[in-house]
């Protein structure tokens, strides 16, 4: 067997994690995820075929495969808020809220205008009963987004929380 250069596998890399890109949008996850396993097998530090594919197995809900795939592309890439933003929230699905949190610090840090990882990140801190940073986090999504009533929901719950911890 003759092995293609370096040059092709990249290419092919990037084909499969085209292939696989345009079935996300039909729902095909399942099927889109075996041309980005094909394309991390064409080449193992090619980040976004990574990141597509724990995007499909998050929407499988196979939760530990999304949180392995999602941890190889975070290897060779520190830029993309997404990968970051995905990657906390599988783990909180998981249970792992302290273990995403990092993971959202980094998403925000990349994207500080972001509500979306400033709601997350309240959601982690509620989970860890960290009642202030919580309300801090929903705070910031309001302000970035005060048309939210998801996050004005969350908002009033955990003032709940507060004010039964102050009494």
């Amino acid at each position: 067997m003759r092995f293609a250069p370096n040059n092709h596998k990249k290419n092919a890399a990037a084909d499969y994690n085209r292939q696989g890109a345009l079935l996300m949008p039909c729902g095909a996850y399942r099927q889109a995820s075996y041309y980005f396993l094909s394309a991390v097998v064409c080449d193992p530090d090619y980040w976004p075929a990574f990141f597509n594919l724990g995007n499909c197995w998050a929407r499988l809900e196979e939760n530990e495969a999304a949180i392995w795939a999602y941890e190889q592309a975070v290897r060779n890439c520190d830029h993309h808020a997404p990968l970051f933003s995905n990657l906390g929230i599988v783990l909180c699905r998981q249970g792992e809220a302290k273990r995403a949190l990092p993971y959202l610090e980094q998403a925000l840090r990349l994207n500080p205008d972001s509500p979306s990882c400033a709601a997350v990140l309240g959601y982690v801190c509620f989970q860890l009963e960290q009642w202030g940073l919580a309300w801090h986090w929903y705070r910031r999504a309001l302000q970035l987004e005060p048309d939210n009533d998801s996050v004005k929901d969350s908002l009033k719950v955990v003032s709940k929380k507060i004010s039964v911890a102050v009494q």
